[in-house]
């Protein structure tokens, strides 16, 4: 089956301008609403670390960490913006994960620390690579998307081990 999504494009009518040229074009990343998370049955401490992301409630081969789907949006790039949680309001870590077309996880940042809670308040798309995070207790922080790796010392979710590079630039406000 054949994963890659239509991107999400808005017709530029430049026949006004020039009668001979029509394209399309993505200006800012876009709020989109075709992901869903896959449900978990039984004990909260039993469900496992990942979850099957639901394309327009389908299974897609894609997993990513989390248990409640907050936002998502795709990127001028033609790639996928997840931010989730862990549905666990009083230690909660939120993820942002990066997918390209094809639903691969490039990468993941994780806003979470021990006995503490990154409850997401709200999101703002500042531009095409800029989004601002409102945590509980207004803890603001920019998230940029950047085009290609960057190095960073950052843990993953996933492992908990050390990544030295990422597409995802965190910065406190």
């Amino acid at each position: 089956m054949d994963w890659r999504l239509t991107p999400i494009c808005r017709t530029i009518d430049y026949e006004k301008i020039n009668p001979q040229i029509c394209f399309f074009q993505v200006e800012m990343m876009q709020t989109i609403d075709i992901f869903s998370l896959k449900d978990h049955a039984g004990e909260y401490q039993n469900w496992p670390l990942r979850t099957q992301l639901l394309i327009n409630g389908s299974p897609s081969p894609c997993y990513v960490p989390g248990y409640r789907l907050l936002h998502q949006f795709q990127t001028p790039a033609h790639e996928y913006l997840l931010i989730n949680d862990w549905d666990c309001p009083f230690e909660e870590a939120t993820e942002i994960i990066l997918l390209d077309s094809q639903l691969r996880v490039l990468t993941v940042r994780t806003f979470g620390v021990p006995y503490g809670s990154f409850l997401l308040d709200d999101v703002l798309v500042m531009d095409d690579a800029n989004l601002k995070l409102t945590f509980f207790q207004d803890d603001h922080w920019q998230v940029t998307i950047t085009p290609q790796n960057l190095a960073c010392l950052h843990f993953s979710s996933r492992s908990w081990l050390p990544a030295f590079r990422t597409r995802i630039q965190l910065k406190r406000l």
